[in-house]
């Protein structure tokens, strides 16, 4: 509870500090630190204690369609600028997106394997297909950025796609071996006839 408390009160400090207006300056400031910032503080608030997150959560799916929502709706463009242009915007995608990860940090034990996988590689997929249009997309796709940032913001996704690949590769691999181990030890402690 107590980490929890610390990492919330971090983020409103943050939220509220000058550094929030920086983060969202430029278009790969805000789209490669910003967004990505508030999902992992909102992880870190809710990933230090035990609670699963089970009432009306089936399987998770609750926790995870808020997280998808959340990051759909601050990468549509229009939102994009409006997050650049209003102190208000950007606090309100902070907060939505510090909430998406505290409920998908709850919500992740209880998504099964084969959808955590799916996930994973359309993260993968999507982080490429946006930076392959930012880059080659010669009309501004946000209209408070300049053609420019739009590009280095592709660039810096395709830099980050064999990262995220390598993470979800190594996310399968590890939860496939934790599952291997789980059985061997059931089977152990089975009772032999």
């Amino acid at each position: 509870m107590r980490w929890a408390a610390g990492v919330t009160v971090v983020a409103l400090l943050l939220a509220l500090s000058p550094v929030a207006r920086w983060l969202v300056a430029t278009m790969p400031r805000l789209l490669l630190l910003a967004v990505p910032l508030w999902f992992v503080l909102g992880l870190a608030a809710t990933a230090g204690g035990r609670r699963v997150w089970e009432r009306g959560n089936p399987h998770g799916l609750t926790g995870l369609a808020w997280t998808l929502g959340a990051f759909g709706f601050w990468m549509i463009p229009r939102s994009v600028d409006a997050v650049a242009s209003s102190a208000l915007v950007a606090g309100l995608m902070a907060a939505s997106l510090f909430a998406a990860g505290a409920l998908l940090a709850a919500s992740w034990r209880r998504v099964p394997f084969v959808i955590r996988g799916a996930l994973g590689i359309q993260g993968a997929a999507m982080t490429i297909a946006l930076g392959f249009i930012y880059l080659g997309y010669t009309a501004l796709l946000c209209g408070t950025f300049n053609l420019a940032q739009q590009r280095q913001t592709g660039v810096w996704l395709l830099r980050l796609a064999p990262v995220i690949v390598l993470i979800v590769v190594g996310a399968g691999a590890r939860a496939l071996h934790l599952a291997a181990r789980q059985r061997s030890r059931e089977r152990l402690a089975a009772p032999t006839a």
